[in-house]
């Protein structure tokens, strides 16, 4: 599979994460996991290629993400 096609896989997934979501400790401990996941995937996955999907690029689309939703962790709460 192409690597455009991966990266709109995947950004689909993201925003899914993004818009369902949405409880505080969820979001963050979640974007935490995918840093950290991301992180050693993107060392020790580069090279690797699981039914035609590239774990490295998967891996480093998975830090962004999970910077996003850390980012975004307060984003549901309720205005006082």
């Amino acid at each position: 599979m192409s690597e455009p096609i991966q990266v709109v896989i995947f950004v689909a997934l993201a925003f899914l994460f993004e818009r369902i979501l949405k409880p505080y400790r969820l979001r963050k401990w979640l974007g935490v996991a995918m840093i950290i996941a991301g992180l050693i995937g993107s060392v020790a996955l580069s090279r690797i290629h699981l039914q035609s999907f590239d774990l490295g690029l998967m891996s480093a689309l998975a830090v962004l993400v999970g910077i996003g939703l850390l980012l975004t962790r307060r984003r549901f709460e309720r205005q006082k």
